[in-house]
């Protein structure tokens, strides 16, 4: 749930606060449109950015291409060594 207040005064936008005291206060704004007071039962999620150079990004891309192609090697050895074993058993059986 969010709640906004417009107000005036320094001692308005106190008492705004303190009838609001059970919620968060989230955001303050103060624009041409006025001063505004944002209350809310959660708390905002914050984004973090981080900057990261491009050569360092470029190794990461290739890292996460490798593990990817070695993941599909793995699933597919494994996918053969199955065949391979189901086809044994078959020999087995007969």
């Amino acid at each position: 749930m969010i709640r906004k207040f417009q107000y005036d005064t320094d001692e308005e936008r106190s008492r705004i606060i303190e009838e609001n005291s059970d919620l968060m206060l989230i955001e303050e704004q103060n624009i041409t449109e006025g001063n505004f007071l944002i209350f809310g039962t959660e708390r905002p999620v914050i984004k973090k950015y981080i900057t990261v150079l491009e050569e360092e990004f470029e190794l990461l891309k290739q890292d996460s291409t490798l593990l990817k192609a070695q993941s599909k090697a793995l699933s597919d050895r494994a996918e053969f060594t199955d065949e391979v074993i189901a086809e044994m058993a078959l020999e087995i059986y007969k």
